[in-house]
């Protein structure tokens, strides 16, 4: 893998112009619809039912199975329904619908937990619902007890924040500040890190100068300006950039004593522990060239689009696309009445014009995805073995050419001259080969049990 060669090579246009903004709280929305798929692991299970009066940081949802994440209400007032809800075309969940009534009373619950071991600050954060708020949505408690395994000596502090339009971790680092420190001390205090790296674009100065600002007298933290190229604040890039580290194919990162955490989940986590308030709600940008006035907003987590977009002046123009996220590596949403989410750092709108599809031809092999792959994958390959009749065959191909690499940064469809739907392909080919590895795996346990 060339990291060098391929990370200096893709240079976005940033349209950062709510950098100098700071967040807006928004009036309470009139409702909220939760779901309970916030988080990369299973859905949470509803505690509440239909006619019951909730209050702001009231749990409604258990954390269920593995890598869950509790939920908790976000508006005071009563549960109007428990309904199925899609997420995105084929993810289904159920989702819980708050009708507010104003006032945003806090639950009585709310309060510090009290913290005397390592055990009971991951507990903490556990009942926190914080989970990583760059995207990802990897419930925080989950990455944390990694210590459990083997000590966490550095931890790497995302705030890059590469991706076009997005703002909000920018404006935690400005705004918020004291809450990173306090975040810093808590994971040295329990986790016993004992270095902290917090990597930033250097299209944040006021970011880098406030972090190197509070964190002047303490030798523990290295705060490191990084090119402003994508995908900076991807894990294996931001790895390899700030800490000069590649994690091999399948190896944990905390098998190296790193992690790496959102600075802005880190911020939430410090004002749980401070407050007792969990994750009801986060800062967001809201911007694109059909938004009227681009801001950044602080909403609580369920608040519908349509309500964020008239608190920005609503659209100058119609709008052609809405995403959850960046340009990149954003999803698309089917519906202006969706919710934001635990990770929704964004939601930006284009017009029809910037919106429009492009018409995709035919490979014309420059191998400009793969020079600009950040890991130096190959695409095209991929697009090649989901041709392949054979299912082992294909397989056999995409693993050889590591597909789970994949991070579906959207560099490849961004240079490709053809336009060809790479993203597309690699998402579809890491699926089929995670299917088939997975089958793979039980037949193997099938048989050492049969002996």
């Amino acid at each position: 893998m060339n990291f060098k060669k391929s990370i200096s090579s893709l240079k976005l246009p940033h349209y950062k112009g709510t950098a100098a903004k700071a967040s807006v709280p928004v009036a309470p929305p009139s409702e909220v619809l939760l779901p309970m798929n916030m988080h990369s692991g299973q859905a949470a299970e509803p505690v509440v039912a239909v006619g019951d009066h909730v209050r702001v940081g009231q749990l409604i949802a258990r954390e269920e199975g593995r890598n869950s994440s509790p939920v908790y209400a976000s508006i005071s007032g009563t549960v109007a329904a428990i309904e199925p809800y899609e997420s995105e075309p084929g993810r289904k969940t159920q989702a819980i619908l708050i009708k507010g009534d104003g006032k945003m009373e806090v639950d009585p619950s709310v309060q510090p937990p009290e913290i005397h071991d390592l055990d009971s600050f991951l507990a903490a954060v556990r009942q926190s619902g914080i989970v990583g708020l760059g995207g990802a949505a990897f419930p925080l408690w989950a990455k944390l007890d990694a210590i459990r395994k083997g000590p966490i000596k550095t931890v790497l502090i995302n705030g890059a924040e590469c991706e076009p339009f997005i703002t909000s971790d920018h404006r935690t680092m400005v705004e918020h500040s004291d809450l990173v420190v306090k975040g810093v001390a808590l994971l040295k205090e329990y986790l016993h890190s004992e270095e902290f790296i917090l990597g930033i674009e250097n299209n944040k100065p006021d970011a880098i100068a406030e972090m190197q600002r509070v964190f002047a007298d303490d030798p523990s933290v290295v705060v490191k300006p990084l090119k402003s190229v994508y995908p900076q604040g991807a894990k294996q890039v931001l790895l390899y950039n700030a800490a000069g580290l590649v994690v091999g194919e399948g190896q944990r990162l905390a098998s190296l004593g790193y992690i790496i955490i959102n600075v802005t989940s880190l911020a939430k986590m410090a004002e749980y522990i401070e407050t007792g308030m969990p994750l009801v709600s986060r800062c967001l940008t809201v911007d694109g060239s059909a938004i009227r006035e681009p801001k950044n907003l602080e909403a609580p987590i369920g608040t519908r689009i349509s309500y964020l977009v008239e608190a920005c002046g609503g659209l100058k123009e119609e709008a052609g696309k809405v995403i959850f996220g960046g340009p990149m590596m954003g999803k698309t949403a089917y519906s202006m009445e969706q919710p934001i989410v635990k990770a929704t750092n964004a939601i930006v709108v284009m017009n029809k014009k910037d919106a429009a599809a492009l018409t995709s031809s035919a490979c014309i092999h420059c191998g400009r995805c793969v020079e600009n792959c950040p890991l130096g994958l190959n695409p095209t390959a991929y697009a090649k073995a989901l041709e392949i009749d054979d299912k082992m065959e294909r397989y056999a191909l995409l693993d050889k050419e590591k597909v789970s690499l994949c991070m579906e940064c959207g560099c490849c469809s961004y240079v490709c001259p053809a336009h060809r739907p790479l993203v597309e392909n690699n998402r579809e080919a890491k699926r089929f080969a995670k299917k088939v590895k997975t089958e793979l795996q039980e037949q193997e346990k099938e048989k050492e049990g049969g002996k």
